[in-house]
C-alpha cells in the first residue's frame, strides 16, 4: 500500500478531517473542505461496518484512514475491503502488537490478509504488501516501546491519542497541555519517532502548541464537536 503520510508534503503540516457521525453527507463536507485526508472513526464514532462504504465513497479523491475498533484482522480487512487508504490501529502497546496490525494490512507472503474483493473494480489498491498502517500511541507501555514500534516495517506513521495517553500517565482525560511534564511526555514521542507523528487536536486553539511540540500532522476536532460548538455560538448570538 502506498505510504499515505510519508508521501505527503509535511513542511507546513498535514491537516486531517475527523468524522465520527454516520452520515455520508457530513463526510463529504469534511472531505471537500480542503483537508489533506479524512479520518473515519469506527472505534468511538457512530460509524458501523454498514456505514463505512458510503463514508469512504463520500471522501472522493481524498484519502480516507479508518480508525478500526480494535487491533484485529477482521476489523482491519473489512475496512480495507471497503476502500480505506489506510488503517489507524488503537490500543497498541508493543512492537509485537504493531507487527500483528501491519500483517493484517497485507496479503501473503508478507501479510496475513485474506483476498476477496467485493466492490466492482476494487482490489484493495492491488495491495500485495503491508503498509498504510498507522499505530496509535496512547499508553505509557506504547511510549516505552516506541523505538521498536516505529522500527516495524510497514508502520506508516504513529498517532497520539492525547486523552488516553494523559489517563495512562495518571492525569485527567482532558489533555493538560499546560502541564510541563505532559508536554515532555509528548516531546518524547515526537522526538523518538522516525515516522510522521500525528495527534487528535480536540480544540483549534491547541494546534500551535502541538506544532511546537513537534507533531507533523494534526486532525481537526471531530465534525460533531465542530457542529455542537457552531450551534452553541450561533444560538448565543441569537439570544443576545
Amino acid at each position: 500500500m502506498p505510504s499515505i503520510l510519508r508521501d505527503m508534503e509535511i513542511d507546513d503540516g498535514v491537516v486531517a478531517g475527523w468524522c465520527s457521525l454516520a452520515g455520508p453527507s457530513t463526510v463529504e463536507m469534511v472531505a471537500h473542505s480542503g483537508v489533506d485526508l479524512v479520518c473515519l472513526d469506527a472505534q468511538h464514532g457512530l460509524l458501523t461496518d454498514h456505514d463505512l462504504l458510503s463514508a469512504i465513497q463520500a471522501c472522493g479523491s481524498v484519502p480516507a484512514l479508518v480508525r478500526v475498533a480494535r487491533n484485529a484482522p477482521d476489523a482491519i480487512a473489512r475496512a480495507l475491503d471497503r476502500g480505506a487508504a489506510g488503517i489507524i490501529v488503537p490500543l497498541v502497546d508493543s512492537a509485537a502488537e504493531a507487527e500483528a496490525a501491519v500483517a493484517a494490512c497485507g496479503y501473503p507472503p508478507r501479510g496475513t490478509r485474506s483476498f476477496g474483493p467485493t466492490r466492482v473494480g476494487w482490489t484493495g489498491r492491488d495491495v500485495l504488501a503491508p503498509g498504510g498502517c498507522v499505530i496509535m500511541i496512547e499508553t505509557m507501555a506504547a511510549v516505552a516501546d516506541l523505538a521498536a514500534i516505529v522500527a516495524v516495517p510497514g508502520v506508516d506513521a504513529v498517532f497520539v491519542g492525547p486523552s488516553d495517553l494523559s489517563l495512562s500517565s495518571g492525569r485527567a482525560a482532558v489533555p493538560p497541555l499546560d502541564d510541563p511534564g505532559y508536554r515532555d511526555l509528548l516531546r518524547s514521542v515526537t522526538g523518538g519517532s522516525t515516522v510522521p507523528v500525528g495527534v487528535y487536536c480536540g480544540d483549534v486553539e491547541w494546534a500551535p502548541i502541538y506544532r511546537d511540540l513537534g507533531f507533523t500532522w494534526l486532525t481537526l476536532p471531530a465534525e460533531a464537536s465542530l457542529l455542537r460548538r457552531g450551534l452553541a455560538s450561533a444560538l448565543e448570538r441569537y439570544r443576545r
